[in-house]
């Protein structure tokens, strides 16, 4: 995590981003989905127990978003499938071969476990199927993004860059200007490919399959999988959105990544995103008009 703050004096910077370290030390324990006693590990026990659970409305509120979402995406993306994604081991620490079988996959496909099986009456979450194992790792950045500029626009902050893992929102301005962002090349993370300038309000968040993975026998498996198919997507390199929700725009930069460049556009219009940037495996550029007015190739 990185916060940077402009025209800001010290000490109220300092307590603002204190308390946004709190918030998100909670977040990471009650939302990471392999975390012990956390909300979304106890979610996934009443699951597989097949019990009802009692959860608080703010989380019955993210998961309601995160079904729209889903549906949306037209199930690309999916926080349902976290046993899929314990499957290819990417919920532990260190990502290593060799990847599931075949079988364990078709398995694994006919259960067909989703978000979407999940229903909500009251405080009380059921789920309809007993293979939903819920997995946040595609929107959960995005939820803390967002929570952490509302926390820092209430201690009265009004200039600031917050950045999780290169997933960023601005908040007014740097020194008067827009923010300068640079988009990384997924073929050489270390450089930017393009610039943009984000103004205050506006998210921006990559999915990339040079992020996270394993390599197996010569072959790299990424960690962002296909609900469809089972495996990783492997069509795109890395998908960038904005979107003035940073939720929003990280659940469908990891959507518009799985549909690849058959379906990418036909994905981001149901999601309303009108500004994505896609780059496939052979370093072509796919971007929407709106996109390809603000970016800076370099």
């Amino acid at each position: 995590m990185d916060i940077t703050i402009y025209n800001a004096d010290r000490k109220t910077a300092e307590a603002a981003i204190e308390q946004v370290e709190q918030t998100f030390q909670i977040m990471h324990h009650e939302w990471h989905a392999w975390e012990k006693g956390g909300i979304v590990s106890k979610i996934n026990q009443a699951i597989a127990n097949q019990q009802a659970i009692t959860i608080p409305q703010s989380v019955a509120d993210f998961i309601v978003k995160s079904q729209r979402l889903s549906q949306q995406s037209m199930g690309l993306f999916d926080p349902g499938i976290g046993s899929l994604v314990e499957l290819w081991g990417f919920h532990s620490e260190k990502w290593q071969g060799p990847p599931p079988s075949d079988e364990a996959i078709r398995a694994w496909l006919s259960h067909k476990p989703s978000i979407a099986n999940l229903s909500i009456q009251g405080n009380q979450l059921i789920s309809s199927n007993r293979y939903v194992q819920l997995d946040f790792g595609g929107n959960a950045k995005g939820l803390a993004i967002d929570i952490a500029l509302q926390t820092l626009q209430d201690d009265g902050i009004k200039n600031a860059l917050v950045s999780i893992g290169g997933d960023m929102k601005a908040m007014g301005s740097k020194d008067h200007q827009a923010w300068s962002i640079g988009i990384q090349n997924p073929q050489n993370p270390n450089q930017a490919i393009a610039q943009i300038a984000l103004s205050g309000g506006e998210s921006i968040v990559t999915s990339g399959n040079y992020q996270r993975y394993f390599e197996w026998q010569g072959k790299r498996y990424s960690h962002i999988l296909d609900p469809n198919t089972g495996y990783p997507a492997n069509t795109f390199s890395s998908v960038t959105v904005i979107h003035a929700d940073a939720t929003t725009a990280d659940s469908a930069a990891t959507a518009i990544l799985v549909a690849g460049p058959e379906h990418w556009l036909e994905v981001a219009k149901s999601m309303g995103i009108t500004q994505a940037f896609c780059v496939d495996n052979q370093g072509k550029i796919l971007q929407t008009k709106e996109m390809a007015k603000r970016v800076k190739l370099l």
